[in-house]
């Protein structure tokens, strides 16, 4: 009993018309999809490399920020450091000037006290003198 196997053409049209099917799935659905993909994954792939050279730019503004920042600063404290010993250095300059004019006035002082010291002392000699004389006279009319 053999049981003839035999080949039947319906297996052989529904393989071609599945291969059919298939390259029109393809085609119409799974190519344009796949396209769509690889462009998203294209956009995404650019955008990536895009945001790390921005984030690296941003990294290099902000390091020379920073720089910018302490020179700044730097520049600051050596203004503040001038302007501090200019200060002082005016301040002791002043000092020094009002020392000076105050030593000069106390001389002009004491110069003008001694002139007055010898005036006085030059008339309390000359009323001693006329006292003297006075004295000296009232004493010879007596005697005489």
């Amino acid at each position: 009993m053999d049981i003839g196997v035999m080949p039947n053409a319906t297996l052989l049209v529904q393989l071609v018309i599945f291969v059919i099917f298939m390259l029109i799935l393809n085609n119409i659905y799974v190519k344009p999809y796949m396209d769509i993909i690889e462009s998203r994954e294209n956009l995404i792939r650019k955008n990536l490399s895009e945001a790390e050279k921005l984030r690296n730019e941003a990294k290099s503004y902000l390091g020379e920020a920073t720089r910018i920042l302490e020179e700044a600063k730097k520049e600051a404290d050596a203004i503040i450091e001038n302007s501090r010993k200019e200060a002082e250095q005016e301040a002791r300059s002043i000092i020094e000037k009002a020392e000076r004019e105050t030593e000069e006035e106390i001389k002009k002082a004491v110069e003008e006290i001694r002139k007055s010291l010898e005036e006085e002392k030059k008339k309390l000699e000359k009323s001693v003198v006329d006292i003297a004389k006075t004295i000296v006279k009232k004493i010879l009319r007596e005697a005489a």
